[in-house]
């Protein structure tokens, strides 16, 4: 091609055909360009196809993070709901029998509430999005910002929540609610062939009793039950507060979808 307009340029030339020759010129020239601007038109549309198979692939996963995450949300209701309810039933069964030793399964109760759970983050998604700079596929700028609040207030829960496990719960509850027991290995869903829960207890029954007769003890012990159902009760309202950001986020990515 490039020799054609070559040989057709020597033409015009040779015949002293000037003006015709800077028209010919300059219409080349706009064909060069016009070539160029569709070439990287071409390449635009191009990336831009890429670019939306990569936002609708992100936006997937995002979707599918927060669907479990949803679940564990759900998981984490549930358990609390439990937990709470064992500590209310504790402190009712005090008050109407006198001591905590006289209620029924009260080792198992209080060893129950030792449980804890740490806060459900599913972040894999965002993470990639977040490091490899890719938050910009995402088109909508308010979409974008969705996605990046609610998972800055995912952190922000999760901090609170496991900084209450850890300074409140394993720091100050734990150690009280583990005077008040004999940990027997079933009740934190293990079993041992060698280990025999019934003779252990009751081998450290007399000094569990003793310890449990001071009421000093039992003063700690109770307080402890309240405030465990207070943590409770407290990230509870954090975990319902967060679920409900998370499910009207991901019924705006399905509407993006």
């Amino acid at each position: 091609m490039p020799k054609f307009f070559g040989k057709i340029r020597q033409k015009l030339l040779s015949e002293g055909k000037m003006s015709k020759y800077l028209t010919y010129a300059i219409g080349e020239i706009i064909l060069v360009v016009i070539g160029i601007l569709i070439a990287l038109t071409i390449n635009t549309w191009n990336d831009d196809l890429k670019n939306d198979a990569k936002e609708k692939e992100y936006l997937i996963g995002l979707q599918e993070d927060i669907e479990k995450q949803i679940v564990l949300f759900d998981d984490r209701t549930g358990f609390y709901d439990q937990l709470i309810k064992t500590g209310e039933s504790l402190l009712s069964d005090y008050v109407t029998k006198d001591k905590l030793l006289n209620i029924d399964s009260v080792n198992y109760k209080l060893s129950f509430l030792m449980y804890t759970k740490s806060y459900p983050e599913v972040s894999r998604t965002f993470n990639e999005l977040n490091t490899t700079g890719h938050l910009n596929l995402i088109k909508g700028k308010n979409l974008k910002s969705d996605i990046i609040n609610y998972y800055q207030n995912s952190e922000f829960t999760a901090r609170s929540i496991n900084g209450n496990v850890e300074n409140v719960n394993y720091d100050q509850i734990f150690p009280t609610l583990k005077s008040a027991v004999i940990i027997n290995l079933e009740n934190f869903g293990f079993s041992s062939e060698i280990v025999q829960d019934e003779a252990l207890n009751k081998k450290l029954g007399s000094i569990l009793e003793k310890r449990m007769n001071d009421p000093n003890q039992e003063f700690e012990v109770v307080n402890g039950i309240t405030l465990r159902i207070l943590l409770l009760k407290s990230n509870q309202i954090r975990i319902q507060k967060i679920k409900e950001e998370a499910e009207k986020l991901l019924s705006t990515i399905n509407a993006k979808l």
